[in-house]
């Protein structure tokens, strides 16, 4: 039997999804949360196989939830669902370690199907998900090769993005200030811009943000 726990901060959504797996042999809902908090609470307290989560929620967002079970290495193999084809959170996702995502538009089988791969450990990735982020991945190469960005300039750009200083960058990409700054005004030529926003609505433009 597949234990399943549902968060959503919508409880239509969790109604939703408990009577679509109401009555599947070998698999059963053994709890619901509304938030990313009362989840890892939960999750404690029952035996739980795999986790239905959202992404987008108030106060902790499922992959903060996503990230902080995974760096506990707790044994609940984790599906998300999300309202949002978005990849940059798939991008995320997958560096984290979540074994997958589906959109909440898909077909009962394919929840089922998804629920039963990853309670196995195999990684299930829904075909608009992928395709969604395989367009970005492509984008964002073409957009590097246009305008010859080193793999470093990419890194220095990606913290930049993220609003990390001068020396947070230097520190985290074990190099001088002095190198981070020659590689930002690298990038203010190459992309032919005059400041930081200009920088910023690139990487955004062309999903390096992240």
């Amino acid at each position: 039997m597949i234990r399943v726990f549902i968060t959503d901060d919508h409880e239509l959504v969790i109604d939703g999804i408990r009577s679509i797996l109401e009555g599947v042999e070998g698999i059963e809902v053994v709890g619901a949360a509304l938030g990313g908090k009362e989840t890892l609470s939960r999750l404690k307290e029952l035996d739980v196989d795999v986790l239905l989560l959202d992404i987008n929620m108030p106060e902790m967002d499922g992959i903060e939830v996503a990230r902080q079970l995974i760096n506990e290495e707790s044994p609940v193999k984790i599906l998300v669902l999300s309202m949002h084809n978005n990849p940059q959170f798939t991008k995320q996702l997958i560096e984290i370690g979540v074994l997958g995502c589906l959109l909440k538009n898909s077909g009962k089988k394919e929840v089922i199907k998804a629920i039963e791969d990853v309670y196995e450990g195999t990684r299930t990735y829904g075909a608009d998900v992928t395709n969604k982020l395989f367009d970005s991945i492509d984008r964002s190469k073409k957009a590097v090769e246009k305008v010859e960005l080193t793999k470093r300039e990419i890194e220095v750009l990606k913290h930049i993005v993220n609003e990390y200083t001068t020396g947070e960058i230097a520190k985290k990409l074990f190099i001088s200030p002095h190198t981070v700054e020659t590689h930002r005004k690298n990038l203010l030529s190459k992309l032919m811009v005059k400041n930081t926003a200009g920088l910023v609505r690139f990487a955004v433009m062309n999903d390096l943000h992240l």
